[in-house]
């Protein structure tokens, strides 16, 4: 009898192995299905659904996206480590760029005044002034070599030349300047050297913008390149500053808001639904003191003009500025400010634009009523704010080629935003100054976090919704940009599904 249990527990030993092994990857397999899931759940995009259209789109987007890379590759052409100063051209030969130019883009929540617009045509057009000089000697305390300004006749200072004049006799300055005025990666090696060159890049237009004149026509440009480019909505971080012509001399700071609520009527002309929201901004390195008195002026403007003004930030280099906490005194202000004027004035603070953990900026962030952060970069060092800013439902303005340029990431692939996103923060994507890195539109930053980002259709539309949905646009006009940029994006998704194979 023994035996013959034996021989049964040869013959069967085997087959309840395999079933126990079975089981075991059955148990595997269930519990990886799980956690996928789970994964998915957190991410800032779970709650979208696509249409047969869209999942259509879908895959041919991955299809050229699969293509792109495989020829590049074929080319050994070291995607991952060039600048995009580098590979633009690349970009903008390539199918995906012209499907994404043609993809409503919903709104453009982070740029700043001064870096809107492309540099060729500002020295195109700032040459057709007379009275536009440039400064063509070395640096000094006052002005640096490429700096742009308008001066009256017999006011011109020591070592400014007339601009078509210098142009017209220096056959290579024309493309010098177009370098002065633009910031590559390519050629510099340090963080120091990243934000001296950038500021340079705007000291070299700042006398320019508060010229009347000009500055309308500057902001023409801009919002039209920006409507082209299928962007509806912008948010400028906006340094209000005197206007001046040489017929009237200054305007009250005021006239900066009633000029561009001219401006964007002529643009609406052409393109009805577009809309604008300025965001005073001031400067880290003031003092408190300072603050207080650009936190008041900001009050004023939002009183007077409550459907432009749209919030307050501090801009400049976080690592050279003063920290959001020492600030602690003017947050503490707000709500008396609100009372004595009637109105609330929101902050978008800039936060997070660094590598270091060592600032701590986003913290104050989770801290106070800020719903929309500019950068957040080292949020992903602080899992615990990064956690309560998503409860928080807060919002984080992501611009990845200006984060290249500025040297927090060289390989886009490593961007930050993908763990934001990941772990259910809502973001959209901006262009920051798209100017001063030598491209218009969102068209680039798009292909880029599509490209380098693996994205898919379903977080494409969530980013461009979410610029609308977390934009400062009150609840009527939400509703109505909501509206056109659903039926935009349908109109979207069939054309390209008819013209793409």
């Amino acid at each position: 009898m023994m035996r013959k249990y034996f021989t049964y527990a040869l013959l069967l030993g085997p087959l309840l192995g395999a079933q126990n092994k079975e089981t075991e990857n059955s148990v595997y397999q269930q519990n990886w299905v799980l956690s996928e899931k789970e994964n998915e759940a957190l991410a800032f995009d779970a709650d979208i659904r696509l249409s047969e259209s869209e999942l259509t789109l879908d895959k041919k987007l991955f299809r050229l996206r699969k293509q792109f890379l495989s020829e590049t590759e074929k080319q050994k052409i070291p995607l991952y480590n060039l600048s995009f100063n580098e590979i633009k051209p690349l970009i903008e030969s390539s199918t995906l760029f012209k499907i994404i130019q043609d993809m409503p883009k919903g709104g453009l929540l982070h740029t700043h005044s001064g870096g809107v617009t492309d540099v060729k045509w500002v020295i195109a057009t700032a040459r057709k002034y007379k009275e536009c000089y440039v400064y063509d000697q070395k640096d000094n305390d006052r002005f640096i070599f490429g700096q742009l300004a308008f001066f009256e006749s017999g006011k011109v200072p020591e070592g400014f030349v007339n601009l078509d004049k210098k142009l017209t006799s220096d056959a290579h300055f024309e493309k010098e300047l177009q370098e002065l005025l633009i910031l590559k990666r390519d050629n510099l090696c340090n963080y120091n050297n990243y934000w001296i060159e950038f500021e340079k890049r705007f000291k070299r237009i700042s006398l320019l913008l508060p010229y009347r004149p000009f500055f309308k026509e500057y902001y023409i440009k801009g919002f039209q390149d920006l409507a082209k480019d299928k962007v509806q909505h912008v948010e400028i971080r906006f340094i209000f500053d005197e206007l001046y012509d040489f017929q009237h001399g200054k305007y009250p700071v005021k006239t900066s808001v009633t000029d561009l609520q001219e401006i964007v009527k002529e643009v609406r002309r052409s393109n009805p639904r577009f809309s604008l929201k300025l965001i005073y901004s001031s400067f880290k390195f003031l003092d408190p003191a300072a603050i207080d008195k650009q936190l008041e002026m900001a009050f004023q403007l939002k009183k007077e003009f409550p459907d432009m003004i749209s919030g307050f930030d501090l801009v400049a280099d976080e690592a050279a500025g003063h920290s959001i906490n020492s600030f602690r005194d003017n947050w503490a202000k707000l709500n008396e400010l609100n009372k004595k004027y009637g109105i609330e004035l929101p902050l978008f603070l800039h936060a997070g634009e660094s590598n270091s953990v060592f600032n701590k900026n986003v913290v104050d962030i989770s801290l106070l009523d800020n719903q929309r952060i500019g950068h957040g970069l080292n949020l992903i060092y602080f899992p615990k704010t990064m956690e309560r800013i998503r409860k928080q439902g807060k919002f984080v303005e992501v611009s990845p080629i200006s984060n290249q340029i500025l040297g927090y990431v060289s390989d886009l692939r490593n961007h930050p935003a993908r763990v934001l996103l990941s772990n259910g923060i809502q973001c959209s994507i901006n262009s920051d100054d798209p100017g001063v890195y030598g491209y218009e539109g969102l068209s680039y930053d798009f292909w880029m976090a599509f490209v380098y980002w693996e994205l898919d259709v379903k977080a494409l539309k969530k980013l461009v919704f979410n610029s609308i949905n977390y934009s400062s646009l009150n609840d009527g006009e939400k509703k109505k940009s909501v509206d056109y940029l659903n039926k935009e994006w349908n109109e979207f998704v069939q054309k390209i599904n008819l013209t793409v194979n």
